[in-house]
């Protein structure tokens, strides 16, 4: 139980944290954004793994491969197919992790589902991915395109990183990849940095020169920090094809706060897709339960 309320909360504060983002008068180039996420993550992360407990026969050489692999393919990938793909289709292309994530969990972790928790995961990631379509759906923009590809290449990475990631945890069975992954995060970061030509000096500058512009990106990135540290805890007590279709609501939780918070208006196909994917979080929440 513990495992679905910590990704709950991982779905509710990625879901703020996207809204903070829509707040933001300019967008931090991606590789900017991922260097504070970064730091966040390092600030964050790191205590919270060692409050939570590192066993005292860790394998770093193990626990750091993991780490490296989750920064890049479920953090600098997808910031970059944040800031390549087709806005319009980028949320509903990438609210689909939760399925590679079962599918992946399946292939590598031996994660089995019963029928009826199958059922309900399957709600909960068809009404992420319905309430995170754009209001106005053009046919065309979800051809096969550079623009598209990058997203649902993204989304694969995620379910993939998910599922190594919650692996390691189940052998380690303890937090050492988390405190792992909040140190490597900064060179990823630094990588990517230089990979798109943006100095770290002078990014750190703009930044603080300019706090008053990005405070809302800034504030989405923690947002994102933290939620993305409940997904490390839930994936410690529940298994990724469990927690990952939980999380995966955000896409109906930021549209829902979208119309309460930001008084928004949303198509009544979105109203369906929070519906069904709150009965399947219920769902599953109830079937886990008992």
């Amino acid at each position: 139980m513990i495992g679905i309320i910590f990704a709950l909360l991982c779905a509710i504060f990625v879901a703020f944290s996207q809204l903070a983002l829509r707040k933001s008068y300019q967008e931090l180039p991606p590789s900017v954004a991922f260097l504070f996420d970064a730091i966040f993550g390092l600030l964050i992360w790191v205590p919270l793994a060692v409050s939570m407990g590192i066993s005292e026969n860790v394998s770093w050489r193990e626990a750091i491969f993991f780490a490296v692999i989750s920064a890049i393919l479920s953090e600098a990938i997808v910031f970059y197919a944040l800031s390549h793909g087709e806005l319009a289709v980028t949320a509903t292309v990438l609210a689909t992790y939760p399925v590679y994530t079962v599918i992946f969990s399946r292939m590598l972790n031996n994660e089995t589902l019963s029928l009826p928790i199958t059922f309900f995961v399957g709600l909960a990631i068809l009404g992420s991915i319905i309430a995170s379509t754009p209001n106005k759906i053009k046919g065309e923009e979800f051809k096969l395109s550079k623009g598209i590809a990058w997203p649902f290449i993204a989304a694969v990475c995620i379910g993939l990183s998910d599922t190594i990631s919650k692996g390691y945890i189940n052998k380690s069975g303890d937090f050492s990849f988390l405190f792992s992954l909040g140190f490597v995060q900064i060179p990823v970061a630094l990588g990517y940095l230089r990979i798109e030509k943006q100095s770290f000096t002078k990014s750190i500058e703009g930044v603080v020169k300019k706090l008053k512009d990005y405070k809302f990106a800034l504030l989405g990135g923690l947002f994102n920090i933290i939620g993305t540290g409940f997904l490390w805890l839930s994936f410690s007590f529940a298994p990724a094809s469990i927690a990952s279709p939980i999380t995966g609501a955000n896409g109906a939780l930021t549209v829902l706060f979208s119309k309460l918070i930001l008084k928004e208006k949303i198509v009544a196909r979105k109203y369906v897709g929070i519906i069904l994917a709150f009965i399947g979080v219920i769902g599953i929440t109830i079937l886990r339960s008992s």
